[in-house]
């Protein structure tokens, strides 16, 4: 009969957690204490806040190393997120600085700047009242 220490199970899941930890994406974390800028559409339906990652990981230092610490979030007019990119998405500071803005016909679509050109996104506006 084999039998396993219960200390096993406490190692194994220290090196899962350990890990998770490294390659854990930098955009999860975010708020006021690192938002950089933030514009808004011409009717203030929509709000793009664009933020700078911390280095706190293996996963962030190579973002970081590569010039791809800003990522961008869209807020609809009450304040609830209409539009996140992908978790590892990132983008240097020229990216960043370069320019978001709303089509001038439609103001649910934004283009946005990224590292290999110009990409855009039709949004839904909430049309209920914010409670």
């Amino acid at each position: 009969m084999i039998s396993t220490k219960p200390g096993i199970y406490a190692k194994i899941i220290f090196i899962l957690l350990i890990i998770g930890f490294l390659i854990f994406p930098t955009s999860v974390f975010y708020g006021s204490y690192n938002k950089i800028f933030e514009n808004s559409n011409t009717d203030n339906s929509f709000k793009i806040v664009v933020y700078k990652t911390e280095v706190y990981n293996l996963f962030s230092l190579y973002k970081f190393l590569r010039g791809e610490n800003y990522f961008f979030v869209i807020y609809d007019k009450c304040g609830n997120v209409a539009f996140k990119p992908y978790l590892w998405f990132g983008m240097d500071s020229s990216v960043a600085y370069g320019g978001f803005h709303f089509s001038k016909n439609d103001k649910n679509t934004l283009f946005f700047p990224t590292n290999d050109g110009v990409d855009s996104i039709e949004l839904v506006s909430n049309t209920s009242a914010c409670p």
